[in-house]
């Protein structure tokens, strides 16, 4: 090969290593700047970072500058602001390649970077390490932490409950290898609440730490239950601010007052004459002589005159429990029964903070001892009496609807509704009704039964008329063809039917103008018709 060929091959070869290398470095250069794509200049190019300090925190308000030179020749400088995430970006006008010193500084620390930009290049953003709050002040033996060290309790009471009513939290201060902070690196830790309920305090507010790096507080109940969060925090020696992870504290109430003492059933009225093992939950609310839950944990016992109840039962952190009532031997005579509930208070258990919240304390006699007892009614299957108990036009009806057995109201939830069938009329009164609970109220103080039901009139007794329907569009003379009765509910279902009477002198009785449930019972009274639903 010719001297001269051969030499301008290797020099042609010298050429394309020295543009490659140019070209990557070009791309090492530019892979943390990004350009502008979007609705700005052409010549635009956006310069866009993160700042973060030596514990690799976002560092929020540290100042950007960007200094460059344009094509004029002429310096330029903007600046920039990182914000809470300790990210900026700042957007720049050159003509070409263009090299941009930045300089982000913040509490006397600073650091430079330098990057060559172009309009057509693009990459990602710049990360920038800031010598705060980092290495220099997490030196051995600096403060840099604070952990819970000791807690005398996990749980107080409030105050004049005859509990406990004060605990201790103990921090310690902690340099960066977990190590106690030595006297001669000692601070101020500074207390305070993270949630606080009522009137409960931190004393002392601040407390220097001692040798072996720890600082005591103390936190005192008021007249008020809840959860209390307590939270330590000092400074860094470049003045950043660290606190302890939030220690939750429970504060609980007295112990049982029986101004807040109450008991109540899921339900006053329940089908426990239907069938045995029907349940009613029984409710119990006990709190102490401030109104504040009683203690977790505290029992209450349980008796009754019919069925089955649950013996005791322990109450949460609301001061609430329940128990279990079943349907069983022995029924109570006339379908009422008692619940009895009972528990163990200190000697001012009748005592309250507001003889307004109470009017009558109800001394039981026993200073110790808070009862209250509740009625609860045990219905049973439907009975239904109709008046007059044939369909007819025009015809303002009587309807009795309670139980066969007592005729007691039956339990809520019990629908009744009344259908008329023919041309042109309807049933208009009470034509669709769903039953309340019970109220029973012992008005007599002699004690609970059936006599003290104070809206069984409403819970039993309706009317209703079949008259002429003159909004419907229909032609003929208005003519009733049935009347349905409907009830069903938690009781049984009972459904009765009545037709128009026969002509003088038809051999159809008026008796057969009614037709019941099939296994239902019916019986004449001077008062009219009475249905019994089937028995189960």
């Amino acid at each position: 090969m010719a001297p001269d060929l051969v030499s301008d091959l290797m020099f042609s070869s010298f050429r394309l290593r020295r543009l490659l290398l140019l070209t990557a470095t070009s791309v090492a250069l530019f892979v943390h700047v990004g350009c502008d794509v979007g609705g700005g200049s052409a010549n635009d190019v956006s310069i866009s970072g993160r700042v973060l300090d030596a514990a690799s925190n976002p560092v929020e308000a540290a100042q950007v500058v960007l200094r460059y030179t344009d094509d004029t020749g002429e310096a330029v400088e903007r600046t920039a602001t990182t914000d809470s995430t300790g990210r900026f970006a700042r957007t720049i006008e050159v003509e070409g390649a263009t090299e941009v010193s930045i300089t982000v500084s913040k509490q006397g620390a600073s650091v430079q970077q330098t990057r060559q930009v172009s309009p057509d290049v693009g990459g990602a953003d710049l990360s920038f390490t800031l010598s705060i709050g980092g290495d220099e002040n997490r030196e051995p033996g600096r403060p840099t932490d604070i952990l819970l060290q000791d807690q005398s309790a996990n749980a107080i009471r409030v105050q004049e409950s005859g509990g406990t009513s004060t605990a201790r939290l103990t921090f310690q201060v902690v340099d960066s290898t977990g190590k106690a902070i030595q006297a001669d690196q000692a601070v101020d830790v500074d207390f305070r609440f993270g949630n606080q309920p009522g009137d409960a305090t931190l004393t002392p507010s601040t407390v220097q730490t001692n040798g072996q790096g720890q600082a005591t507080v103390n936190v005192s109940s008021g007249t008020t239950a809840g959860v209390v969060q307590v939270v330590a925090e000092t400074e860094r020696p470049d003045g950043t601010t660290f606190q302890s992870k939030p220690v939750s504290l429970s504060i609980h109430g007295g112990l049982p007052n029986k101004c807040h003492f109450s008991l109540a059933p899921s339900q006053y009225n329940f089908p426990g004459l239907v069938d045995l093992g029907v349940t009613n939950s029984i409710q119990v609310f006990v709190g102490d002589k401030f109104g504040n839950p009683v203690v977790p944990g505290t029992s209450v016992s349980f008796s009754t005159n019919a069925g089955l109840i649950g013996g005791s039962v322990q109450t949460d952190d609301q001061g609430r429990g329940s128990v279990a009532l079943t349907s069983a031997e022995p029924l109570p005579e006339g379908g009422v029964g008692t619940v009895r509930a009972e528990t163990a208070g200190t000697d001012d258990v009748n005592t309250i903070v507001d003889p307004n919240n109470c009017p009558d304390p109800a001394n039981t006699g026993n200073e110790n001892t808070i009862s209250e007892t509740i009625p609860v009614v045990f219905s049973g299957r439907p009975e239904v009496e109709v008046a007059p108990d044939s369909a007819e036009l025009g015809q303002t009806y009587e309807l009795t609807v309670w139980d066969a057995e007592n005729n007691n109201p039956l339990a809520p939830g019990t629908s009744i509704q009344v259908q008329a069938e023919g041309t042109k009329v309807k049933a208009v009164g009470n034509t669709d009704v769903t039953l309340g609970d019970t109220d029973i109220s012992d008005n007599d103080n002699n004690g609970f039964d059936a006599g003290d039901i104070v809206n069984k009139d409403e819970t039993t007794s309706f009317t209703f008329r079949v008259v002429e329907d003159q909004e419907v569009d229909e032609e003929g003379t208005p003519t009733i063809e049935t009347v349905t009765v409907s009830v069903s509910g938690p009781n049984g279902s009972l459904e009765i039917v009545l037709t128009p009477t026969s002509p003088s002198g038809s051999a159809t009785t008026t008796s057969q103008s009614l037709t019941p449930t099939p296994g239902a019972t019916v019986h004449q009274s001077a008062e009219g018709t009475v249905i019994r639903a089937p028995k189960k």
